[in-house]
Parts: C-alpha cells; structure tokens; sequence
C-alpha cells in the first residue's frame, strides 16, 4: 500500500490506492481546511506536493500559478503511489482580530443585571442539617434532603454520587453548617456542590458558540462581573465555513461526534486558558455556566444530529435545551455545575439572537420600533417594539469572513482591513492586521475596497471592471478581469479581487438587505419607520457605515441611528449566567418573535435579485445618498 506523508508535522500512515487525501489526513491525525464541506468549491483546502504525485481531478477552481508550483485541492485529490504533501498554515495558526476586551461594546449598561439582580442557576445558601442521633433511622441523606427542603420550595432533591460519597465527611468536618449550591427547576433542587466553608468568590463561564468564533468568559458570580475573556476560531471551521456546510459534513454519527470534540476542545481550551492566567481556578470553582449559539451549533455542540434543520418542514431536535450537567456535556468545570442554553426561535434564529436582543431596547419593551442584525456567515434580523417581535435568517455565505473570495481570508494577522483608493489612478493603499506584507483582505477591506472602486467609477452598478485601460490596477485577461492591490512575485499569487469575488459579495450583500426588506414589508414598513438599528457580531463592529450604505448592505438612515452593540451574544449569555430576571426575559421574548421562513415568503426572491446591483437596482431607495435619509 502506499505511503502518504504530511508536513511539516511528519504524520506518516499507509492507505489503500484511490483513497482521498481527506480521509488520509484524518486517519494520520492531520487537518486540512474544508470550508465548503468537500465540494471543491472554495479552493482553501490546498496542499503542496513535495514528493511522488496525487491523482487530482481539476474542476477549474485553482489558479493556473498555483498549479504551476505544485499545489492541489485536497478535496478533488487521492493518493496513488507514495507522496508527501506540505499543508499550508491552518486557521489555527492565524492570530484572530477578536474582540476580547470590548464584548459590551456600545451596549447601554442599565441593561446589564444589578447587584439585585445577581441570581445564579446554582446560588449558594447556607443550611443547617439536624445532627444524627441515636437510633433514628435517619442517615445523613436523609437528613440533608430535609434539610434542603426546608430552605426551598422543592420537592424533590437530586444529588449526585461524588457529593454523597463526600456528604458524611463534609457534615461532620462543620457540624452541620454547610454551603450548598443549588438549581431549583420544576419542583427539583439540584444540587451541584456542598462545602463546609464558602470561598471569597463564585465563578461562572459565559460561552458564545459562533459559526467562526467561539467566545468564552470567566466571570465572578458573587460580585457579577467579568473577570477575563478569551476568544478563538471555533475549530469546526476546517469541517465547513458556514452553517449548511457543516450539516452537510455532519452526515452519519461519526462525524456527528467529530464535530461535538472540535467544539467542546475549542471551549474547554478557553476555559483551561482563564483558569490558568487568573490564578490556577480549580475548575470545580465554576459551578455556572451560559451558552447561547445559533440553533446548529447547540445542536453540534450537544451532538445531536442537524440535517433535520435543512430538511423540510425544517424542524430542530430542540427549541429549548434541558438543563444538563456539565459531566454530561463533556465541559472541564465543576462535573455538577448544570449548563443553561439560550432557547432557540427556528431552524434558523437560535439562541445567540435570542440572548443577543437582551442588548436592545427589545428587552424593555419600549414603542419605538428597532431592528436588530446579526451580519455573519447568516444574517440573523429580529424587528419589532414592545407590541411584536419578528425574525427571520438569511444565508449570506462566508464572504463576509473572507470566504469565496479568492484572496479572502478572516480577520487575522497579514489581512487588509481597509484601504484609500486614488479616484484619478484607481491605484490603492492598504493597512493591514498586524503590519507587514498582506497575506489576502478579510471582510471589513472587502467593503472599503469595493465601496471606493464604485464611487471611482472603476466598477459598474453590477460588479463589473472597468476594461478601458484607464486602470493599471485593472488586469483584464480574455473574458475575465481582476483589480490587483499586490502585485504577484515568485511563488506569491499577491492580492487581487476578481469580478467572480465581486459577484459573490454582492450575493452576500443582497441576502442581508433583502432579508430586512421582506421582514419590513411583511409589516407594511419601510426603512423610515426604523427608530435604531443595533449591528451585532464580531463582524459587524468593523463595519463602516458610510461604506456599507455605498454599497447598499445596509439603508441610508441617518448614522446615529446606527448602534454597534459587539457581540451581543456573549453579552446576553453573561446576563443570564449573573440572573434569574435576565433568563426568564430571554424565554419571554423568544416566545414573543413570530418565525419567518424566508423560503416561503413569495416577496423575497424578488428582493434579492433587486438588491443584486451596487447599491441596488433601484436607485430612487437610495436617492437619499449623502443625504443620510432613507427614501422610498
């Protein structure tokens, strides 16, 4: 059998001829990017060949210099002789643009829960337990769970076997007087710790799920604030950029499981990494725990099969998440510590929506009429005031990311993140993460690219370059043309944007803006009826308005109309890990949004293909431009 060799990690395994260089890589334990989910669409899964051949079915997807210097799509490629092949960087190598010390970025503070408010799932009360005595046919689980139920109003008690196996020790050590934590739900008190001493401070872990990141923060329960946060790439994202992807690659219960590890590791290193830099926590200090995460990933993340979500009549294992022991779920804090999931709204608007409006003026109820964007791989939109809630999500696919964009990347070290074009030579300047040489541009160049190049005129309303010869930028070749702002030199393609790139934004673009018409127009509102307009996630907060407008991804109100609120959705997570008022509200509301299925509203597909222009088809819905109005 031959030989397949991955470098530069020297992962050697021998498999059978015509076996694909995916399932190679997983048996050797390497990993390889797969945004599309194997479809050989997205052409990020290249890998080198150093050594021997691989059999590659070329679909047309990878640039001729690319192949020129060995490169291959993994995905179209399988191994026939002995080989080895270099896999490039992987996302876990990038250093991230996140937002680690800004989550409650431009959120009003009196949203957030008071010292009043600060109610834990398991709060700590301290009980006292009747000492034993002589023949009374008690013993002390006995005694413990009347003690319990003296101090709550439940029935029932469920304590797990490692705290009775300590229990004797623990009521003897303080004569009775213990602390206890406890979740008391639907007539049960569930007990997650019991101490003869109480600490100085209680934590608790808040966890955003998302599609590309996954955001974990430590807080102090006691005192209700944030003790640190750390946010990573979630590590699902080499199974699939976004959300259909990865339920695609979820297909049977292997890859079910595969899936559930490479969250669960994502999330348990970022709780390893807070314990370790806020002074060694022992985990068994954190006995809370939040999520929230769109409807997807709590499904991943709790390893329950997806595809349903796809399927018509599109129908999720699980609206709202049981409460589960962390031993259960497999998270490396307090193994009794119980785990509340932000309740999910449909196939599409989960949990990180459902938290994220705790960080509007939604959670007030108040009359004017806001509408809240979450702009990622999905566009997740939620309109509304105090006297109805809608929701709908939108696929806009990974360009915002950097994906499907040929030189795309994520936010991360080496990305152009913004750039200065000159109007009169269409030459332009970029600044790039991190400083040096530029590696590809990530969403937020994207947008400040394309928004300059079509008030220069150098592309048309459809995406399309100018071919004039104006332009030295421009290279056109045949059919085709590309802006180019790095020039390529030997065995570096450069950074360059193509009119398929364009088209692909504009498809982006497009779903987020016509998604927000249709849920508008399904209330017979336009734009002008908006009071604020909250732009949430990690994306969303490097957003230019002025250039988002431009491009018609967002509508021409005036731009105090505009909030950033950051990531919402690890904000609403840590309200309802400090609160009981703040869970009871997120129910509320995810019980007041009426689900709209975009697939079956007859309006929408109009929309989209009229927003598919720069800005828009019609031009009168931006007469307004410059002018911050919105007009109709």
């Amino acid at each position: 059998m031959p030989q397949i060799t991955f470098l530069p990690g020297k992962l050697v395994c021998e498999v059978e001829v015509g076996t694909s260089v995916p399932e190679a890589a997983e048996r050797c334990g390497a990993v390889i990017s797969y945004p599309c989910a194997c479809k050989g669409a997205c052409a990020k899964c290249i890998v080198r060949v150093e050594r021997g051949s691989l059999d590659f079915a070329d679909n047309g997807k990878l640039s001729f210099d690319l192949k020129r210097q060995g490169f291959v799509l993994a995905c179209r490629s399988s191994v026939s002789e002995d080989v080895e092949v270099l896999i490039p960087s992987s996302v876990g190598d990038e250093a991230g643009q996140f937002s680690d010390a800004i989550s409650r970025m431009g959120v009003d503070e009196d949203l957030f829960p008071t010292e009043r408010d600060i109610k834990p799932l398991a709060s700590c009360a301290k009980i006292s337990v009747a000492p034993a005595e002589m023949l009374d046919g008690l013993g002390d689980y006995d005694r413990f769970v009347q003690a319990v139920r003296d101090s709550s109003p439940a029935a029932a008690v469920d304590l797990p076997l490692d705290l009775l196996q300590h229990l004797p020790d623990v009521l003897r050590e303080s004569d009775g007087d213990v602390f206890v934590w406890r979740a008391d739900e639907g007539g049960v008190s569930r007990i997650v710790d019991i101490r003869s001493s109480a600490p100085e401070t209680d934590y608790g872990v808040a966890v955003d799920i998302g599609t590309t990141t996954v955001a974990v923060q430590l807080a102090d329960v006691t005192r209700g604030r944030i003790v640190d946060t750390v946010t990573q790439y979630n590590a699902q994202i080499d199974r699939g950029a976004d959300i259909i992807s990865r339920i695609t690659y979820a297909k049977n219960f292997d890859r079910i499981r595969e899936m559930r590890g490479l969250v669960l590791s994502t999330i348990n290193r970022g709780i390893s990494e807070l314990r370790e830099r806020n002074g060694n926590i022992p985990k068994d200090e954190i006995r809370n725990v939040a999520i929230a995460g769109n409807t997807t990933m709590a499904h991943l993340f709790m390893g329950i099969r997806p595809e349903y979500i796809r399927l018509e009549p599109y129908t999720p294992a699980v609206m709202r998440v049981p409460l589960h022991r962390a031993s259960e779920l497999g998270l490396e804090v307090n193994p009794n510590a119980l785990a509340w999931v932000s309740p999910n709204v449909g196939s599409y608007v989960g949990g990180d929506i459902t938290a994220g409006i705790l960080c509007t003026d939604f959670a007030r109820g108040v009359q004017e009429v806001c509408l809240f964007i979450d702009i990622g791989t999905n566009g997740e939109i939620v309109l509304g005031n105090g006297d109805f809630l809608l929701g709908c999500a939108c696929s806009a696919g990974p360009a915002f990311e950097g994906g499907g964009i040929e030189r795309g990347m994520r936010a991360s070290r080496g990305a152009i993140e913004r750039v200065e074009v000159d109007p009169e030579s269409g030459e332009c300047r970029c600044f790039v993460i991190g400083g040096g040489e530029p590696k590809g541009i990530c969403g937020s160049g994207l947008i400040s690219l394309l928004a300059q190049l079509l008030d220069a005129g150098i592309i048309d309303q459809r995406g399309k370059l100018d071919r004039s010869g104006k332009y030295p930028s421009v290279r056109v070749a045949g059919k085709t043309a590309r802006y180019v702002m790095v020039p390529s030199s030997e065995g570096d393609p450069g950074v360059y944007l193509t009119e398929h790139d364009i088209d692909n934004f504009i498809r982006a673009k497009a779903a987020i803006f016509s998604a927000c018409v249709t849920l508008l127009n399904s209330v017979d509102m336009d734009f002008g009826a908006i009071d604020k307009f909250y732009i949430a996630g990690g994306f969303g907060r490097y957003i230019a308005i002025d250039r988002a407008r431009t491009l018609g991804l967002l509508p021409f109100l005036d731009e105090d109309k505009f909030l950033y609120i950051g990531n919402s959705s690890l904000s609403g997570a840590f309200m309802s890990l400090l609160s009981e008022r703040h869970r009871n509200m997120v129910s509320e509301l995810a019980n007041r949004i009426t689900y709209i299925d975009l697939s079956t509203e007859a309006g929408y597909m109009d929309e989209y293909v009229a927003a598919m222009f720069l800005p828009h088809t019609n031009m009168e819905l931006f007469h307004g431009k410059g002018s911050g109005v919105w007009a109709r």
